[in-house]
């Protein structure tokens, strides 16, 4: 029994350990890059993640989903000059929707709506 409980909490700072390390990359905004390899380790370690941090997990996913989405059509709408001030706004969203989620993580909370669109 110990050694479940044991064994428990060594997969639970793990599982915690890559969500700090996925919103960090995530914090990292101007290598894209870095955000693909945060989503691909998010898949990797969200099914290993228990009750508070499986919100944490779906949130990044959807994070990364959506802000491509929301990039991308900023991006796009540069050719109609309503993109520069789109793509402003889209990196404030970014940056509020990681720094909310990292701060939940910090206080050993869920996210409260991991499936928002906002915030």
């Amino acid at each position: 029994m110990t050694n479940d409980i044991h064994q428990q909490a060594i997969e639970d700072s793990a599982t915690t350990k890559a969500a700090y390390t996925i919103y960090i990359l995530y914090l990292i905004i101007c290598i894209p890059a870095l955000s693909v390899l945060g989503v691909v380790f998010a898949y990797i370690f969200q099914n290993d993640a228990k009750s508070i941090l499986k919100s944490h997990y779906t949130y990044l996913i959807r994070s990364f989903w959506i802000g491509l989405l929301y990039f991308t059509i900023s991006a796009l709408s540069i050719l109609i000059v309503i993109g520069i001030l789109l793509v402003p706004l889209c990196i404030i969203w970014w940056l509020i929707r990681i720094v909310k989620g990292l701060k939940s993580l910090m206080r050993n909370e869920p996210i409260s709506n991991p499936k928002t669109w906002l915030f």
